[in-house]
């Protein structure tokens, strides 16, 4: 069933979803706009408490629950005598970017930042640094020392991405589950019983989020405990990772994917990609030329850097295809792909033979058949798989060099 499951169905791309009674929302927006600036003030005083208070204090614990309901956020706990007080490490799904707030309410944690991010900014978002932009053997030694020094656990989400927690979980992150620790799975579900405004969707900044948060009456997160789970003997952490992956989507009633927050990430910018070139010919050209006009050397200066990378593909595709995607790298990786279609120009090729007679057709055949094999008449499939995908590219890629520097070669001879 899991490999039936398209990535699209893993996401919600409406924030306000077909069955929304629009009657109400209309008739509750300016009470929603006025609960939306008062709690924020009120989310300032509450964000002062969180950082200042010790995080185990029951005081602490308290005080930011009650104001987190003024807030809207309500969170209700399942399955509490599954709950271990002595579990180092907690792992859940991911469905917002709020999801660690809930579960900071009820169960004080430390969760790591596995964004490079300034060190204040890192302690104002209430995260700790564990030097994961120093690669993930240090991150997982200085998780595995705090697990065994701090009595105060360890909260991951392996998925890497949110999801609308409806369909499938994302394949985890191996490293929560390489410490070497028992791990309490934890599953969250989110739902809005007034206004059922969808909590996330794809490609929506935090910012956006947390007013939705704010202006809807309330929202509930349902917190459901699972039995700590630890690593068999003969088992290796990918092992260990995707039975706790098994265990938290059969508690969820949905299944486990192989999807990656990387996937992701490629579905966005295959969203944003069709948006833009279903916007028609007409909106194509006149953001062309706008973006020409407006900065006319930078634009020109990306066109001649594909141009020369790319030398016997037209000036015109380059330059359509560099409207729609503002970036030099994806148009070079469109066209070898062949995801755009062209006539290669063979006046390029020619010129190069006239300027250098030891230009021979083999250098001739290595240059041009570079991209002319991933053109009109020959579309390359886009692998479904990442693997395949990063494959492809570091083959395209040398293909790509090989011809550069044949034609390096042949023009300035080679280098002693």
């Amino acid at each position: 069933m899991a490999s039936e499951i398209t990535i699209d169905r893993l996401f919600d791309d409406k924030r306000f979803p077909a069955e929304l009674n629009w009657v109400f929302v209309v008739l509750y927006f300016p009470l929603g706009l006025m609960l939306t600036v008062i709690r924020f003030f009120i989310g300032i005083h509450v964000y002062t408490i969180a950082c200042f208070l010790p995080k185990v204090s029951l005081i602490r614990c308290f005080v930011l629950r009650v104001m987190c309901g003024v807030l809207g956020l309500i969170v209700v706990q399942h399955d509490l005598n599954r709950e271990s007080s002595g579990s180092p490490v907690l792992v859940s799904n991911y469905t917002t970017p709020f999801d660690h707030v809930a579960v900071e309410l009820v169960r004080p944690n430390v969760m790591p930042s596995v964004w490079d991010l300034p060190n204040i900014l890192i302690w104002l978002l209430g995260y700790r640094d564990m030097g994961a932009k120093h690669g993930r053997e240090t991150l997982i030694q200085n998780a595995s020392r705090h697990c065994r020094e701090s009595s105060v656990p360890l909260l991951a989400f392996p998925e890497g991405a949110t999801t609308n927690g409806k369909i499938g979980l994302l394949k985890f992150s191996v490293w929560p589950f390489s410490l070497d620790q028992p791990v309490q799975p934890v599953t969250i579900r989110i739902n809005r019983p007034l206004i059922g405004v969808t909590s996330s969707v794809t490609n929506s900044k935090w910012w956006n989020d947390l007013f939705w948060f704010l202006f809807v009456p309330f929202s509930v997160f349902h917190i459901r405990y699972l039995p700590v789970m630890t690593q068999n003997e003969d088992e290796t952490p990918q092992e260990f990772a995707k039975r706790v992956q098994v265990a938290m989507a059969d508690s969820l009633g949905i299944v486990p994917t192989a999807f990656t927050s990387i996937d992701k990430l490629e579905y966005i910018k295959r969203q944003l990609f069709e948006q833009q070139s279903s916007s028609g010919h007409t909106g194509h050209r006149s953001t062309g030329q706008s973006a020409a006009v407006s900065q006319p050397s930078e634009f020109d200066l990306m066109i001649n850097q594909v141009k020369i990378v790319l030398p016997h593909v037209p000036v015109d595709v380059i330059r359509k295809d560099l409207a729609l995607t503002k970036d030099i790298d994806l148009t070079i990786t469109n066209i070898l792909e062949g995801r755009v279609t062209f006539t290669a120009e063979e006046s390029a090729v020619e010129a190069d033979r006239a300027s250098s007679p030891c230009f021979n057709s083999v250098s001739r055949q290595s240059l041009v058949q570079s991209t002319q094999k991933s053109n009109v008449n020959s579309p390359v499939a886009f692998p479904k798989n990442p693997q395949d995908r990063q494959r492809t590219f570091e083959e395209r890629k040398k293909e790509l060099l090989d011809s550069a520097r044949q034609r390096y070669i042949t023009k300035h001879g080679p280098s002693n």
